[in-house]
């Protein structure tokens, strides 16, 4: 695989369906997800190659493409990376609006001339060069009466395996209780697993969240049913979210907000 290089970053973009137009942009390298069980190639780089769990990918979702760029990769070819989606871009809107997390296009040609601008790159490549890292403006429940993320999670999934995730990180990073009694109580989240950052950033950060999700994996037999079948991708959103606030808190980490641009 050889990603983009005459970049100061490079953000893999996971396909996982036919239908949707690629980006051609040279700092967004797609890649298409599960390809180790799909039935149609969409002539693409696939997650299925390499040290790789393609297979998994039901089940962990995105995650399967980071696990890949992340086990055939080096800190030489890739210093900053980030992970998005088919229809989830970063966005620097010319015009933004406060708090807003999602910018809606229709139409993906005039959507790429709006988002792939050079002032986009420039908000990126800016805030990594100053040691940030770049995630998606978090998700607010304000709304929601007597709501929290724990609560939430346990409403829209189950209960069994919020407490397995919980267990399990206590056990392999009890250093990190804080920061997810934090996350948990509290109404903010950053969604969809997206994230920009260093390679050494990129590297603590999947050793902790794969550590913890083999740990769970070994207790949690999934569902089938097509809206819970994910549930590895979920935890991670809550993980993710974990671990940026414990280095926050701890090390000073400086997190930018981006919102994104939403591909319908």
């Amino acid at each position: 695989m050889t990603a983009s290089s005459n970049n100061s970053f490079t953000i893999f973009s996971a396909f996982f369906q036919q239908g949707f137009t690629i980006p051609a942009i040279p700092y967004i390298h797609p890649i298409q997800a599960g390809k180790a069980l799909a039935n149609f190639d969409l002539g693409i780089e696939g997650d299925n190659t390499g040290i790789n769990i393609s297979e998994w990918n039901p089940n962990f979702s995105e995650l399967t493409v980071a696990y890949y760029i992340w086990k055939n990769h080096t800190a030489q070819q890739l210093p900053f990376w980030g992970l998005c989606h088919y229809r989830r871009y970063f966005y620097s809107p010319a015009y933004s609006i406060p708090f807003k997390r999602e910018y809606i296009f229709k139409d993906h040609s005039k959507a790429f001339k709006k988002v792939f601008t050079d002032k986009t790159q420039k908000e990126i490549e800016t805030n990594l060069l100053a040691g940030k890292v770049i995630s998606p403006v978090p998700y607010k429940y304000i709304k929601l009466k007597k709501c929290s993320i724990k609560i939430q999670y346990i409403k829209d999934h189950d209960v069994a395996s919020w407490n397995l995730m919980e267990q399990a990180l206590l056990k392999l990073y009890p250093d990190y209780k804080d920061a997810f009694n934090q996350l948990s109580s509290g109404i903010t989240c950053s969604w969809y697993n997206m994230l920009i950052a260093s390679w050494g950033f990129w590297d603590g950060y999947l050793h902790f969240l794969f550590n913890i999700l083999l740990e769970v994996k070994k207790e949690l037999i999934p569902s089938k049913d097509a809206g819970q079948m994910r549930i590895f991708g979920n935890l991670s959103e809550r993980l993710l979210n974990t671990y940026l606030i414990h280095h926050k808190n701890h090390n000073n980490l400086e997190i930018h907000y981006m919102p994104l641009a939403k591909l319908m």
